[in-house]
């Protein structure tokens, strides 16, 4: 059960992580200290060629590029909740955010996507909701 001091606390520390990717082909290109404890994935799987799609299978990447194409036009900044699969293969829930950069890499546009964890933040609402139906 969530306590009163729990219900009060305006803000919670979440998990989080920062990383780039190539907008084309949806390879990682750069990671943060926090991306192997959130993901699961090291340095040598970014470079041995990880890629978006291998956290997130259920999303085709070029529909996705497109509609972010289109919302960059007027917007700096896109973001998304969805689900991430780790390297052991247990699912997380997270909101992403996506800034295009101005810069290229080797004529591409570069994606800084900041990362944060929001599974225990869901459950914690499911049980709420649960135990407000049980009350009923």
């Amino acid at each position: 059960m969530v306590s009163m001091q729990d219900k009060e606390r305006k803000m919670f520390f979440v998990p989080y992580t920062q990383y780039a990717v190539e907008l084309r082909s949806g390879k990682i290109i750069s990671i943060d200290e926090s991306f192997e404890e959130l993901f699961g994935y090291t340095q040598e799987d970014v470079d041995a060629g990880l890629v978006f799609k291998n956290l997130v299978p259920c999303v085709e990447y070029e529909e996705m590029i497109d509609e972010m194409r289109e919302a960059f036009i007027t917007k700096k900044c896109i973001c998304y909740q969805h689900g991430v699969i780790r390297k052991d293969n247990s699912k997380i829930q997270v909101v992403s955010f996506f800034t295009i950069q101005n810069k290229l890499l080797h004529g591409h546009r570069v994606l800084e996507v900041g990362v944060a964890e929001i599974t225990d933040i869901i459950d914690k609402k499911v049980a709420e909701s649960r135990s407000i139906e049980a009350e009923s």
